[in-house]
């Protein structure tokens, strides 16, 4: 009864949103002139940080093709991080959770008499961002599925649910007749977030270097205590090896216990850090998905470790798959388990270890 109420308030608030703000904010028409675009403002649907690698590659392929237009984007603190050292990138907008904090970089983003921002944002979209969209008042506004709403000029309403990401992104560029793009993910860093990574490699000599990845956000996407222990230990029986197990620092005392000559825990302060220790390591295990596309950009041997999303309409396992001929891909079997990453076998991690390591 609850969720049925919460679900109508939510409804209520989208359509009183669309009835107050939702006005043609120009008169630029349905047809995207690209001679006219001096500037592109990228509004992310979130603070993901696998989503900012994987669209990297727009940036540069944008910059390829129209080196004079100036390419912006709005991001959370999280994942700025991922962005800040990208040539292709002029100008980064950090925003939070809190509308009247940020209404004046929306102000300023304003003055720029943007020619063209490009919302990801998938839903309809509610107060706030109706709001942020009419504050900054850009001349052409491109957007996905919002065909009922009056202030985009454009909007792409194909079906993007069963398709991997990247699939998305070359549209767009498509439209900005960018043909067949370079889909190579793009990571920048310097020697601040490479020598700490690069020290941690080199101080443990062994034939491979696997980096494990125990967390995720959701509690169905992580792998328990237990579970990684005996994993490891399997692991370590069975190869030449040390393992990394790489997890933000509030998660190091949760395996802090496992930590031995072979088993060593990298709980590093940004995911710059994380992402150079990836880049040198041998072979990843994660059921993250932005550890999925870090590792992704640097073609790492990859095991990536899936929840069964066989019953969905959104694909998730499509959508956010690795995008890397050298990864392996594991999900649940639900036919014999409950639908949590708990439940692939340790043994099935194994054998598909053996198999890429067979290839090395």
């Amino acid at each position: 009864m609850l969720r049925l109420l919460q679900a109508k308030i939510k409804l209520f608030k989208t359509s009183l949103a669309k009835e107050v703000l939702d006005k043609q904010i120009n008169k630029s028409g349905k047809i995207l002139t690209l001679d006219s675009v001096k500037s592109i403002l990228f509004l992310r649907s979130g603070g993901k940080i696998g989503d900012t690698v994987v669209s990297s590659f727009m940036y540069r392929e944008i910059k390829i093709k129209y080196p004079n237009i100036k390419i912006i984007v709005l991001c959370s603190k999280s994942n700025k991080e991922i962005l800040k050292y990208n040539k292709n990138v002029d100008e980064l907008y950090e925003v939070g959770s809190c509308l009247f904090n940020d209404i004046s970089v929306f102000k300023n983003l304003r003055k720029q008499n943007i020619s063209l921002v490009i919302d990801f944002f998938p839903f309809n979209p509610r107060f706030k961002h109706l709001l942020i969209l009419r504050i900054i008042s850009a001349k052409f506004l491109i957007g996905f599925n919002k065909i009922s709403y009056k202030m985009y000029n454009l909007s792409i309403n194909e079906d993007f649910f069963s398709v991997h990401i990247t699939e998305m992104y070359k549209y767009v560029l498509n439209l900005l007749k960018i043909a067949n793009p370079n889909l190579k993910y793009e990571i920048p860093f310097t020697s601040k977030e490479e020598n700490p990574a690069l020290e941690l490699i080199n101080n443990h000599k062994y034939k491979y270097r696997i980096i494990i990845n125990p967390f995720s956000a959701s509690k169905h996407r992580c792998l328990s205590v237990k579970k990684l222990k005996d994993l490891i230990d399997l692991i370590k029986n069975s190869f030449d090896c040390c393992i990394f197990i790489l997890c933000q620092e509030k998660n190091k005392r949760k395996v802090i216990s496992l930590e031995n000559d072979r088993t060593i825990i990298a709980s590093f302060r940004s995911i710059l850090e994380s992402a150079a220790l990836i880049k040198y390591a041998d072979i990843i295990i994660t059921p993250d998905t932005s550890i999925v596309h870090i590792a992704s950009a640097f073609d790492k041997k990859t095991i990536a470790l899936y929840r069964d999303y066989s019953n969905s309409y959104e694909k998730t396992d499509i959508i956010w798959g690795p995008n890397n001929p050298n990864a392996v891909q594991l999900s649940v079997d639900t036919k014999r388990f409950s639908n949590d990453i708990e439940n692939i076998p340790n043994v099935n991690i194994l054998g598909a270890l053996q198999k890429i390591l067979e290839r090395f």
